[in-house]
């Protein structure tokens, strides 16, 4: 006959290995919150990081636009005074 388990089939365990495998358990548990903090972590670093290069864009955006701005204003006076230089040279009316 073969013995197959029933509600009477009983199992002896060891005190000792009993602990090792509720210690194991606990490690890996605590290994698997630390990194799921650590994940955390990362996310809200990135997600600053993301806002952060979000406003420096937009300045630096502002700022090109403003440099744009000058440069077109000083070709403007250039070309005003390469005009003005040229008319006294009598090369330009």
């Amino acid at each position: 006959m073969s013995k197959g388990l029933s509600a009477n089939s009983q199992i002896h365990i060891s005190v000792a290995l009993l602990a090792k495998a509720v210690l194991l358990v606990a490690f890996a548990t605590g290994a698997w919150y630390q990194a799921q903090m650590k994940f955390a972590e990362i996310d809200r670093t990135l997600n600053d990081l993301h806002e952060e290069v979000v406003v420096l864009s937009s300045q630096m955006q502002s700022i090109q636009q403003e440099h744009i701005q000058e440069l077109e204003s000083e070709k403007e006076t250039l070309e005003k005074e390469n005009k003005s230089l040229m008319q006294r040279l009598g090369l330009k009316r």
